[in-house]
C-alpha cells in the first residue's frame, strides 16, 4: 500500500522522488528480487499513462531516482515561413520542459495533405530541410523522454515554390572562372567597406572566390529589383578603371521626423523601393539586408505613434571612373547577344541591372521611438504625440549632440515608449544595446557619435550607373542588349506595387495580435499568394508574368482556387480592422412592482470585438463607459457590469420598489452606455498608380 502511494506522489512531484525513494529503501519496502528485463514497453499511444517507479531504472536525469513519470511539455510553438521560393525551409520550435530529464524531438512533415513522415529526430529545437520540391507543406513536432511523448504542436501551411537558377559555370566555364580569378586579384589590392546590402552569389561559384559577406567594392553589380549585390562585371584591369577617395562634400545630416505612415517610414530609414518587404516571408529565411531589417523591425499598424531620429556622418566619398567600354570583354564576346532574352537573363543573373559607381563612407544611427495609442482617444493621442515630440526635441540637437534629460526618461516611461536603434557602421553593438534597454538611449547615442571612426566606418549612401552598351553594339537600343527593368509597367514598378500591398497586408494582420486576437486564417494564406506574384518580378526569365496587381490571377502552386483575381480576394478576405463606437441610452422606471434589467449595448455585429485598452469606471480595460444620470432602487439589488459575447457591454440590476403606502413606490435607472471596439470590414487594398 505504501508503494502505491509513493507512485502517485512521484507522478505529482517528480523532484521529490529521490528523497522519498531513499526513505522507502531504508524501511526495506522493496524486495530483493533481481532486476529483470520487462516483457513489453509502453506503447507510444499511451501518452498519459503513469507507471510505477522502477528501482532498476535510474531514469537518466532529473535527480537520479526512478526515471520520468510523465511526458515532457508540448512545444509551445512551431514556426516556419509561410512561403519560400528556395528548395529549403527552416523549421523551429520552442524547447520543451523535461523537469530535468533529457528531451528529444520528432519532427513530421506532410506534403499536399498527405500522410505524416518523420523528417528529424534529435535534441535541437530547429531543423533546416533541404531539397524540397514544389508543394504545400505542413509540420508538426512532439517532445519525448525515455518513456513518454508529449502531444503534437502543429504549424500552418507553407507554400514551397523553388525557382530554378541558371548555373553559368556550366554554361560558360572558362569565362566565369577567369572573371572570378581577376576579381579575386582586384579585391586583394583595393579597399572595401562594410555594407548592409545582401549579396547574392551565382549558382555554381566556388566559395573560395566569394567576397566576404557584408563587404562591397565599387564596380560590384547591383540587382535593382531585389536590392542585392552581384558580382563585378567590369574590366577592372583597364587603366581607365580608377577609384578616387575625397572628403565627403556633405559632412553630416541630422533630423527628427514624425512618421505619417509606413511608406513615409521607408523614406526616413533610407530604405530603397526594392527592399520594402512588409511581411515575414522567404526573405526572412534567406537573410535580410540591413535596410530591409531596419524597415521590417519598425513597420507597425496605424495605432502606433512613431518618431525617427536620424544622424548620418559622412567622412569619405568614393567614386569610380570607367573606360568607355566598361564591361569585361569576355562577357561582351561570350554572353551578350542582341535581342537574345537568354543572353539578357544570363548577364543579369551574374551582373545585375547596374553597378555601384560611388559611396559615402561613415556612420549612421536611426532611432525609432514608438508607443501604442490604443488606449487613447484621438485628442489624447495628439496630446501625447506632442509631448513625445517636445521631449525628443529638448534632448537631440541639430548639431548632433544629445543632452541628458530626466524629462525624456520620464516621458518614455509614462507613455511606455519603445526605442529601437539601427546602425550602419559606428561602434559595434550600440543599436542592439538601445533595442534591449531604451532608457540608455542618450548615453548610447553620444557613444555612437564619439566613437565612430575610420576603423568602423561603413557605406551610408550609394550611387549606381547603368551598364552602357559596348561600342560594338552601338547600332542597337539599350533594351536590345540588356534586360529592361524600367518603365511604369516594368518589373521594378510592378515590384513596388506588390511590396506596397504586402506592407498593407502586414498592417492589417498584425493589428489583430495587438489586441490579443488571432488573425484570420486568410492572413496566413495570402502571404504565399503575394509572394508568388512577386516571384515573377524577381526572376528575369519570368518577367513576362510580372504584371500589375489589377491584372494578376492566381496560378499554380496556389493556396486559393486557381484563376482567382488576387487583389479582389485580398480586399474581401483580409479585412481591415476599423474603429467602431456605439452609444445607447437606457431609461427604466417601475411603479409598485419590480423589473429585472438586462441591457446589452453592442457593436455593429458579432465579428467585432470590444477594445480592451479603452473604457472607464466599471468598464475600464473592457471597452465600455457607463454614464449614470439617475438611480433610485429602494429594495433592489446591486448593479453589475460585464462584457457579453465579446462585442457587447452587459448591464444588469434587479429594480424593486418599497411596499406600503408610505414607502418609495418607484424605482428608476436612467443611464447610457458607450462601447468602443474594432470591426473587420471589407476595404480595398490601395495600389500605387
Amino acid at each position: 500500500m505504501k508503494y502505491i502511494k509513493f507512485a502517485a506522489l512521484a507522478a505529482l512531484a517528480p523532484k521529490m522522488v529521490f528523497v522519498a525513494s531513499l526513505s522507502l529503501q531504508s524501511a526495506e519496502v522493496h524486495s530483493n528480487e533481481p532486476c529483470l528485463e520487462p516483457l513489453s514497453t509502453p506503447e507510444l499511444g499511451q501518452q498519459n499513462e503513469l507507471i510505477e517507479p522502477d528501482p532498476c531504472d535510474p531514469g537518466g536525469g532529473g535527480g537520479g531516482g526512478g526515471g520520468p513519470y510523465g511526458p515532457p511539455s508540448t512545444p509551445a510553438s512551431i514556426t516556419y515561413p509561410a512561403y519560400t521560393n528556395t528548395d529549403s525551409i527552416k523549421v523551429s520550435w520552442a524547447a520543451s520542459y523535461g523537469d530535468g530529464y533529457p528531451v528529444s524531438y520528432e519532427l513530421y512533415e506532410s506534403k499536399n495533405n498527405g500522410g505524416w513522415v518523420n523528417v528529424y529526430t534529435g535534441s535541437f529545437p530547429s531543423r533546416v530541410l533541404n531539397n524540397k520540391t514544389e508543394g504545400k507543406y505542413r509540420y508538426r513536432v512532439l517532445a519525448k523522454n525515455s518513456i513518454f511523448s508529449s502531444s503534437y504542436r502543429y504549424g500552418n501551411y507553407s507554400l514551397i515554390n523553388p525557382r530554378q537558377k541558371s548555373n553559368l559555370y556550366l554554361k560558360y566555364p572558362t569565362t566565369m572562372s577567369t572573371l572570378d580569378s581577376q576579381n579575386y586579384q582586384f579585391r586583394t589590392v583595393n579597399s572595401a567597406a562594410k555594407t548592409g546590402l545582401k549579396r547574392e552569389y551565382p549558382e555554381g561559384q566556388s566559395s573560395s572566390m566569394n567576397t566576404p559577406e557584408g563587404r562591397f567594392y565599387l564596380g560590384n553589380g547591383f540587382d535593382v529589383v531585389r536590392g542585392s549585390l552581384k558580382e563585378t562585371c567590369l574590366d577592372v584591369n583597364h587603366p581607365d578603371f580608377v577609384i578616387t577617395q575625397t572628403p565627403a562634400s556633405q559632412a553630416s545630416t541630422f533630423n527628427i521626423s514624425y512618421v505619417n505612415d509606413n511608406r513615409h517610414l521607408a523614406q526616413l530609414l533610407d530604405v530603397s523601393s526594392s527592399a520594402q518587404i512588409g511581411f515575414s516571408s522567404h526573405d526572412i529565411d534567406l537573410g535580410l539586408s540591413g535596410e530591409q531589417e531596419r524597415y521590417v523591425n519598425s513597420v507597425s499598424d496605424e495605432t502606433y505613434v512613431r518618431y525617427v531620429v536620424k544622424i548620418k556622418n559622412r567622412r569619405e566619398s568614393w567614386n569610380l571612373s570607367t573606360p568607355v567600354d566598361a564591361i569585361h570583354p569576355l562577357l561582351v564576346n561570350n554572353v551578350l547577344s542582341p535581342n537574345d532574352d537568354e543572353a539578357k537573363a544570363d548577364f543579369r543573373e551574374r551582373c545585375g541591372d547596374n553597378y555601384l559607381s560611388g559611396a559615402n563612407i561613415g556612420s549612421a544611427l536611426y532611432l525609432v521611438f514608438k508607443f501604442s495609442a490604443k488606449a487613447y482617444s484621438y485628442q489624447e493621442r495628439e496630446n501625447k504625440k506632442a509631448e513625445l515630440s517636445l521631449a525628443i526635441g529638448d534632448v537631440f540637437q541639430a548639431s548632433g549632440a544629445a543632452d541628458s534629460s530626466s524629462s525624456l526618461t520620464e516621458t518614455l516611461n509614462r507613455l511606455n515608449v519603445e526605442v529601437r536603434g539601427e546602425q550602419i557602421g559606428g561602434p559595434p553593438g550600440v543599436a542592439a544595446a538601445i533595442a534591449l534597454n531604451g532608457s540608455n538611449v542618450v548615453d548610447k547615442y553620444n557613444q555612437f557619435v564619439q566613437d565612430s571612426n575610420s576603423s568602423n566606418w561603413a557605406a551610408v549612401d550609394y550611387s549606381t550607373n547603368n551598364y552602357q552598351r559596348p561600342t560594338v553594339y552601338n547600332a542597337y537600343a539599350h533594351n536590345q542588349i540588356f534586360a529592361d527593368y524600367t518603365g511604369n509597367q516594368g518589373p521594378l514598378a510592378q515590384m513596388r506595387r506588390w511590396l506596397d500591398i504586402s506592407v498593407q497586408h502586414r498592417e492589417r494582420c498584425d493589428l489583430y495580435g495587438g489586441y490579443n486576437k488571432n488573425p484570420p486564417s486568410q492572413c496566413h494564406t495570402s502571404i504565399g499568394e503575394i509572394s508568388t506574384a512577386m516571384d515573377s518580378c524577381l526572376n528575369t526569365r519570368e518577367w513576362g508574368q510580372c504584371v500589375h496587381p489589377h491584372q494578376y490571377n492566381t496560378g499554380s502552386p496556389t493556396t486559393t482556387a486557381q484563376g482567382t483575381y488576387l487583389l479582389g480576394w485580398l480586399s474581401t478576405n483580409v479585412k481591415k480592422l476599423n474603429e467602431d463606437i456605439n452609444t445607447e441610452d437606457w431609461d427604466h422606471h417601475v411603479y409598485r412592482t419590480y423589473l429585472n434589467v438586462d441591457d446589452k449595448t453592442c457593436l455593429k455585429n458579432s465579428q467585432c470585438f470590444l477594445n480592451p485598452y479603452r473604457g472607464s469606471g466599471p468598464g475600464i480595460g473592457k471597452g465600455f463607459h457607463v454614464f449614470n444620470y439617475y438611480y433610485d432602487n429602494p429594495r433592489g439589488g446591486s448593479r453589475s457590469y460585464s462584457t457579453y459575447a465579446g462585442y457587447c457591454a452587459r448591464t444588469q440590476v434587479h429594480l424593486d420598489t418599497a411596499d406600503g403606502f408610505w414607502g418609495d413606490t418607484t424605482a428608476d435607472w436612467e443611464y447610457s452606455v458607450t462601447v468602443e471596439g474594432l470591426c473587420p470590414e471589407t476595404e480595398d487594398f490601395l495600389v500605387i498608380p
